[in-house]
């Protein structure tokens, strides 16, 4: 029987330790992602993602219901936050995380898909850093971390339909810089 995410916070609240480790392999990639591509930093994702998990730990009382993963993300933004506050919004780049590669792919066709998706990766990336904060921040909500446009809503602490106007936006914005890089690269290669 899989649980919600909810049913599992009630059990690790009363002290189940399996309910925990259970909340933080639901949780924890995608919250490492929202560091990592808002930082850049691999070390920074990972202390931040122990945070975030240390603190919805120390703050258990205070979650009263709805949805979990708004909350937890809530946390995750506001730490996000206080960093570029605190940091001056200093980025570094991260290392390159090894892909794990396919055995059941023929080796020339994982090296072709390899480096097509590392470029198509680098492109994104690339603009990701270009979009504003606010821009940036909501794309990596919804389409890295899979919140739900009302989800997204309650974690930025805006109207449903500002949080509509703000995905929108930070799409068009993301596919726009896309193309041009894209047609730029295409320009650069001759084809």
């Amino acid at each position: 029987m899989k649980m919600t995410p909810e049913e599992l916070w009630k059990l690790a609240i009363r002290g189940d330790q399996l309910a925990w480790q259970k909340l933080y392999e639901l949780f924890g990639g995608p919250v490492y992602q929202f560091f990592l591509r808002n930082t850049r930093n691999v070390e920074m994702a990972g202390d931040k993602t122990q945070e975030v998990f240390l603190r919805i730990f120390k703050s258990r009382e205070a979650f009263s219901g709805g949805s979990l993963k708004s909350w937890i993300f809530r946390i995750a933004r506001n730490l996000l936050i206080d960093e570029w506050r605190r940091s001056g919004h200093r980025e570094v780049l991260s290392e390159h995380l090894p892909e794990v590669a396919d055995p059941s792919i023929q080796v020339e066709e994982e090296v072709i898909n390899a480096i097509e998706h590392a470029q198509m990766k680098a492109l994104i990336d690339e603009c990701l850093q270009l979009l504003d904060e606010d821009s940036r921040m909501t794309v990596c909500l919804v389409y890295l971390a899979d919140l739900s446009i009302p989800e997204l809503a309650e974690v930025m602490e805006t109207p449903l339909g500002t949080a509509k106007t703000r995905v929108r936006s930070a799409r068009l914005k993301l596919d726009a810089m896309l193309c041009e890089k894209m047609q730029i690269k295409r320009v650069e290669q001759g084809l």
